[in-house]
């Protein structure tokens, strides 16, 4: 294990646990299952997951040094916060790494600092990933861009290239930066309410449902709707707001029985969303 003591280091520890690889044998039976295997949990004999004998462990443990290193040799800052936290009793892994000196200021007094963020699970939900955004600090709504700023996506492997993960972060670094501007045309952007409900519709809550004749949730959309209202009342009627009011929308999910699983989801909805012709030619 790295040492942190250098930085904030904070969150939780269920994830700092050894993770064995064993047979799978059914109850009443004595010969274990072909081709599957399963994780246990060493300290709590808990089963993580059930996979086929070709799945190779990442182990979180790997990914929390990998995803340090990345940071340290990328060099951009030494005045990080390192927050680890384990999720669904360990078999989830959430890393964010907040940048407290590298900090941009879209408009007067809304501050945005830069993100580099990281995931890994033992049940296969979350493929390892390593991802550059930015964190607004007047609301704390992450600020997802349609390219994620940066991406490394890798299948489950015993290794990381940290090389190729410290590139990646010193070229959303670059892009973070760039922000600003498209931030600033945002905000001279003009947006209606009627305007923001078809984008909603089409874009974010749209659902193709055999049991229900509604093409979209109804719910989400006036949740979304409201928080438009604020976003237009506190920033004015400008696609900054309606932007804010997406990133709103995709990092509050506590009232979610997952929230952080539910908080990936909508952030790729978003993403998605604001690769769609409607968003760019607004």
């Amino acid at each position: 294990m790295l040492d942190f003591t250098d930085h904030k280091f904070t969150g939780n520890n269920d994830w700092n646990f050894d993770v064995e690889e064993l047979p799978v044998i059914p109850m009443g039976m004595t010969e274990p299952v072909e081709g599957w295997k399963s994780l246990v949990r060493t300290d709590t004999n808990q089963v993580l997951h059930l996979h086929r004998d070709t799945y190779q462990k990442l182990s979180h443990d790997t990914v929390v040094n990998s995803t340090y290193e990345s940071i340290k040799e990328a060099n951009i800052s030494n005045d990080f916060n390192f927050e680890v936290r384990g999720l669904d009793n360990g078999r989830k892994l959430q890393i964010d790494v907040l940048f407290n000196d590298v900090v941009t200021e879209p408009a007067k007094g809304d501050y945005v600092k830069y993100r580099v963020r990281g995931w890994n699970s033992y049940d296969g939900s979350w493929a390892y990933q390593t991802a550059a955004d930015a964190l607004r600090l007047f609301c704390l709504n992450g600020c997802t861009t349609p390219d994620a700023i940066s991406k490394v996506w890798m299948r489950h492997t015993a290794q990381i290239n940290t090389d190729g993960a410290a590139q990646k972060i010193l070229g959303g670094l670059e892009t973070f930066h760039n922000q600003k501007e498209l931030w600033n045309e945002y905000m001279k952007t003009k947006i209606t309410k009627t305007d923001a409900e078809i984008f909603f519709r089409n874009h974010v809550v749209a659902q193709k449902s055999k049991t229900s004749e509604e093409k979209w949730n109804q719910k989400q959309l006036e949740n979304l709707m409201g928080q438009l209202s604020n976003e237009f009342n506190d920033l004015g009627k400008n696609k900054w707001a309606l932007y804010n009011c997406l990133t709103h929308w995709a990092s509050h999910t506590n009232g979610s029985k997952s929230p952080e699983s539910v908080t990936r989801q909508r952030e790729q909805t978003v993403a998605y969303a604001m690769n769609s012709r409607t968003w760019l030619s607004m």
